[in-house]
């Protein structure tokens, strides 16, 4: 009796610890919870609009890279729409769980019967009436190791107006225990857990798509303020050359007016000031491009305030002495191990053995072993007889207490063993499914390999964009000193009247054109190392920005980049 009682605690005790197993390497009492009722969605803090209105006094904002990033993540219309793609992968992949979830169901019925009396078997004279009222309490659970357990309570209770019953009203019991489980197909946690870790897998993929957006939006941002820079500085440039030329006219104005310069040489300096103006306008407008592009990235809708912000850029570009640019070998190993699209590859890979794993399986014959054990119980009003139909002695009271005491008596049980075996006489459709896999698999192994490729060749290109803006900033730079020299000689010569304004005038565009084409090479080493940064999977983590926040946060409280220039660190 004693070993009976162990065996059914230690029974329950597993039905009950299931659930754990089920939500394997999980807290089971926030994911069953979770299941039913899913945090609610972290609801989005508006930001505070005190700062721009400020700015909006005075027209102006000065921005740094850090400024830039925290507004794009907080206001731009594409990461608040991209986010919504992880969080549906994450409630995709709870639904998988519903295969392994416990449940309890209770059901009941009642019926009222009445027939004419064909038989004296019934114990009746003319009608046979009966009522009987039955209840049901199920518990089942499905284990990941392809195991079935289930619990099943019976009670009903019968009443009858044959003289041949003994318990009139009478209560019946039955605890039924049932183990099942799978030995050949969908043996083993792979096979029961198959959706949960590929929809597990897929939501890290999800999550790994919106880090390559994000990225791809924050690299876009760096380049459009250093676009910015460079318009605004090259505006300079241009007013600059201007305030040249218009001082080169009142000088040639001077010398027209006391004789030593012939009218006609005005002419050719005041095309070359309508020019230089002209140049002038076209910078300004791209100032005003380069604003706009940051303005998308930085503004929701609804929020035409921002395009009357005029911004003013804090930063300058990265100058090669302050740069430490690393080995091919270096940047390779690096890329490798932190590009987005080779976890993705990897995750699609393990989704894809997965898949080969359980189409294996499923080639096996279906083999299941059943075993269950019943504990009976009977009680009511005894009613003792003199024989069959006989005089009815005095009636025992009894009532659904004795059934129930009857059950955990263990006096009246039961078990059973039982077994399916159902094997295809042909099994061409598995094979053919383990076949695709098999080929799913290679396929995906396939393109790891030319991703891992193609990310070593984008780092090299980055590599060899960065080592050739970097010489390319110092023949920038000795061309304009050349050119400002060439110009000073000029000016010299043409004071002393060995030279002509038309070779003075070019000379002072050649000095314009250098300050530009070594601006522009500055700005170009700078995007270069963007590309660098990109190329080896380092923007988010050099810009301190975490995905799991971008994910979750929509205020600029949520999270800050810490360093101004750390767009651009190694």
């Amino acid at each position: 009796m004693k070993i009976k009682n162990i065996l059914i605690a230690a029974f329950v005790t597993v039905s009950l610890a299931a659930p754990l197993s089920a939500a394997e390497n999980t807290k089971w009492v926030e994911e069953f919870l979770r299941r039913y009722q899913p945090a609610a969605e972290a609801t989005a803090s508006a930001v505070s609009d005190s700062e721009i209105g400020q700015m909006l006094q005075t027209g102006a904002m000065s921005i740094a890279m850090s400024d830039l990033i925290n507004m794009m993540l907080d206001k731009n219309l594409d990461i608040q729409s991209n986010r919504y793609s992880p969080r549906s992968s994450y409630y995709s992949s709870l639904v998988f769980y519903r295969a392994l979830q416990p449940s309890i169901r209770f059901s009941g019925t009642v019926t009222k019967n009445s027939t004419q009396n064909n038989s004296q078997l019934n114990g009746t004279a003319t009608v046979s009436r009966q009522t009987r009222i039955n209840t049901t309490t199920s518990f089942t659970q499905a284990l990941p190791t392809g195991t079935s357990l289930a619990v099943d309570f019976t009670m009903g209770r019968t009443y009858s107006n044959s003289n041949l019953s003994t318990f009139n009203p009478s209560y019946s019991s039955v605890l039924t225990y049932t183990v099942g489980q799978h030995l050949l197909r969908d043996r083993g946690r792979l096979p029961n857990t198959r959706q949960i870790q590929t929809g597990q897998n897929n939501q890290k993929i999800s999550e790994i798509n919106f880090e390559i957006q994000l990225t791809n939006l924050v690299v876009s941002a760096q380049k459009s303020y250093w676009d910015l820079v460079f318009a605004g500085e090259d505006l300079k440039v241009k007013q600059r050359s201007l305030a040249l030329a218009q001082r080169t006219l009142e000088e040639n104005q001077m010398k027209v007016d006391i004789g030593t310069l012939a009218p006609i040489d005005l002419i050719q300096t005041r095309s070359d000031v309508a020019t230089r103006r002209d140049s002038m306008v076209t910078s300004t407008f791209s100032v005003t491009t380069a604003e706009d592009q940051i303005k998308k990235l930085v503004s929701a809708d609804k929020d035409p305030s921002m395009f009357l912000l005029k911004f003013t850029p804090k930063e300058q570009p990265r100058r090669p002495e302050t740069v430490s640019i690393p080995t091919l070998e270096d940047a390779v190993r690096v890329a490798l191990e932190n590009r987005p699209e080779m976890r993705s590859a990897a995750l699609d890979l393990k989704n894809k053995e997965i898949d080969e794993k359980y189409t294996s399986n499923q080639k096996m014959p279906l083999l299941d072993l059943t075993t269950s054990y019943n504990q009976n119980g009977t009680g009511g009003t005894y009613t003792p007889r003199s024989g069959i139909g006989g005089a009815a002695g005095v009636p025992v009271p009894g009532g659904i207490g004795d059934a129930f005491h009857q059950l955990f008596t263990y006096n009246y049980s039961g078990y059973s063993v039982g077994f399916v075996f159902n094997m295809p006489l042909s099994n061409k459709a598995a094979a053919a499914d383990h076949d695709r896999s098999v080929t799913e698999r290679q396929l995906s192994e396939a393109r790891m390999r030319a991703t891992a490729q193609s990310i070593m060749l984008e780092v090299r290109n980055a590599l060899t964009s960065v080592q050739q803006s970097h010489a390319r900033i110092e023949t920038a730079q000795t061309a304009l000193e050349l050119a400002k020299l060439r110009m000073d000689a000029e000016q010299t010569k043409s004071n002393l009247g060995t030279s002509t304004v038309r070779f003075v005038l070019e000379e002072q565009r050649n000095v314009a054109q250098a300050e530009t084409t070594e601006l522009q090479s500055r700005i170009n080493f700078t995007k270069s190392l963007i590309d660098l940064d990109k190329s080896m999977g380092m923007t988010l983590r050099n810009n301190s920005i975490e995905v799991d926040k971008a994910l979750q946060q929509s205020s600029l409280t949520g999270y800050k980049v810490t360093v101004a220039p750390a767009a651009n660190q190694k």
